[in-house]
């Protein structure tokens, strides 16, 4: 299946900001090896590779799933199919928390945290205004206060004065 122009665009998108955001782990990592604080070697880099892959495997299945859901006309497959997908993808996920964290290869933070990394480009692409979730043209709405469709009735009743004052 050949994924659709928008959909390479937004994966493009997600895949640039999760190798960026690995490549700023990787100088954060860097800068505190300086200071003494962590060690930075190969399972840095090695763990930050597998878990942006992850990451970006992650939303490409979104993308899959999505584009191949839309031609379902049966909304109950639909849901299955979408659910599945889900389930899926989160059981991956966390397989890959469990290697990462498990397996001495890897440095577990720098494994795990690439996972974050997709979510934090679409709100950067969000504040920046480059993506914009996609919402349905609504008619404007021209709300006055001189607009009163019907004058409030006027009541039979006359006020009584019946105040406190004496004559």
């Amino acid at each position: 299946m050949k994924l659709q122009p928008e959909s390479k665009k937004e994966l493009l998108r997600i895949a640039c900001g999760v190798s960026l955001c690995t490549a700023v782990m990787w100088v954060v990592f860097a800068a505190l090896h300086l200071v003494g604080w962590v060690v930075f070697d190969y399972r840095v880099l090695l763990g930050g590779i597998i878990g942006a892959l992850v990451a970006i495997g992650n939303f490409a299945g979104i993308c899959f799933v999505v584009q191949k859901v839309i031609d379902e006309p049966d909304e109950k497959k639909r849901k299955a199919q979408l659910q599945i997908s889900y389930n899926t993808r989160m059981l991956l996920q966390a397989l890959w928390i469990i290697i990462a964290i498990a397996a001495p290869c890897f440095q577990a933070f720098a494994g795990v945290l690439p996972l974050l990394f997709p979510r934090v480009t679409i709100y950067y692409l969000q504040i920046t205004g480059k993506y914009k979730p996609l919402t349905p043209p609504q008619e404007p709405v021209d709300i006055a206060v001189e607009d009163d469709p019907a004058p409030a009735e006027e009541s039979a009743v006359q006020p009584r004065d019946e105040g406190g004052e004496q004559e």
